[in-house]
């Protein structure tokens, strides 16, 4: 739908219909079209939206929030050309005054960010800080823009200028930020330049998961295989989930340590904080079969229990445990069971897309 003198004329003559309307009846008029529009939205009545929107802006060429109710709906439809179109054209009227200015710059802004226009976003968004220093959306979208640009020292500033507008630290942003910058300095080939940015990390929040996975592997690479353990332990605690992908390489370090028995001791202690956690469980069944403890590998995947997401990922494993251990009836015996599982899960499918 195309929009005719919506830069400020109105399309029809007003004293075509007799008296010209008051103010007051065009912010009626105005406000009865975002309520249909919101309406239509709501049934999913796209082109009535649209309509009603246009509407809007045809009835009071001065509602701002009428056009920038049109613009966003344009970049919700992905239509970013027309967004900007209209945010650009709002910012060249002499109408809008500081604080709506600032709001459609930061609309601008979303809309190239919405297109893919990241410097252009990050242009947007800079130019609202120059207006509005405090702006917490902007400094907000630098902070995740900034990063995804891989300019972190900026990316930092930013959150470190976000937590002061909003009055509260988040070590847990910038040890994030240096965490993606010391990885990036890992891939250029500067390790030390990564130890110490990561370390940075940690002294900013020391449960940093990916801080201490990250500083595993970076200890690991220089042949610190103390250190790199030293890391890795602290994670399974922090978050056991992260820590499932980790477990092999904390049993293959503990195992060039020459401490194999430590990584049981290890795994026990960790599953005395946490009974019937699966990956714990899974990990030291894992390990015990690889040492050709068959029973007692079985005996910690029994442990686990038969029910929960995790019991496919279990009858798995005990298949995998018996067929490597020769035990081929009775592996046969648990590819049963498997498939009484999948049975199951296939039956939840079925009940859930028949809701």
């Amino acid at each position: 739908m195309s929009l005719v003198g919506w830069s400020g004329l109105r399309t029809v003559s007003d004293s075509a219909k007799g008296a010209l309307p008051t103010r007051a009846s065009r912010e009626r008029e105005v406000n009865a079209c975002l309520r249909k529009a919101l309406f239509a939205l709501l049934d999913g009545e796209f082109e009535e939206a649209e309509a009603q929107l246009a509407e809007a802006v045809r009835a009071d060429s001065d509602a701002i929030d009428a056009y920038m109710a049109l613009a966003r709906f344009y970049r919700g439809r992905g239509e970013i050309g027309r967004a900007i179109r209209i945010h650009q054209n709002l910012l060249l009227r002499h109408d809008v005054d500081a604080k709506a200015r600032v709001t459609v710059l930061a609309e601008l802004a979303e809309d190239f960010w919405a297109g893919g226009f990241l410097r252009r976003a990050v242009a947007s968004y800079e130019e609202v800080l120059a207006h509005a220093p405090r702006h917490t959306g902007a400094l907000a979208a630098l902070v995740e823009l900034l990063s995804e640009l891989r300019e972190f020292p900026r990316g930092i500033e930013m959150s470190r200028r976000l937590g002061r507008a909003q009055k509260r630290k988040d070590p847990g942003r910038e040890a994030t930020l240096l965490v993606r910058m010391a990885e990036q300095e890992r891939e250029k080939g500067l390790g030390d330049a990564a130890r110490r940015t990561v370390k940075k990390a940690l002294r900013r929040d020391p449960k940093c998961v990916a801080a201490l996975c990250l500083l595993g592997e970076l200890e690991a690479d220089r042949g610190r295989k103390k250190a790199a353990l030293s890391a890795w332990q602290k994670v399974p605690e922090l978050d056991p989930v992260a820590a499932v992908a980790l477990y092999p390489r904390l049993e293959s370090t503990f195992a060039a340590l020459g401490r194999t028995r430590d990584y049981e001791a290890f795994l026990r202690r960790r599953m005395e904080a946490r009974p019937g956690d699966r990956g714990l469980g899974l990990a030291l069944a894992s390990h015990l079969a690889a040492r050709g403890e068959t029973d007692a590998a079985l005996a910690e995947l029994e442990g686990l229990g038969d029910g929960g997401p995790g019991q496919l990922e279990q009858r798995v494993a005990a298949g995998r445990i018996l067929l490597a251990a020769g035990r081929d009836g009775e592996a046969l015996k648990e590819l049963g069971s498997l498939l009484d599982v999948l049975d199951k899960r296939q039956d939840l499918l079925d009940g859930e897309s028949l809701e």
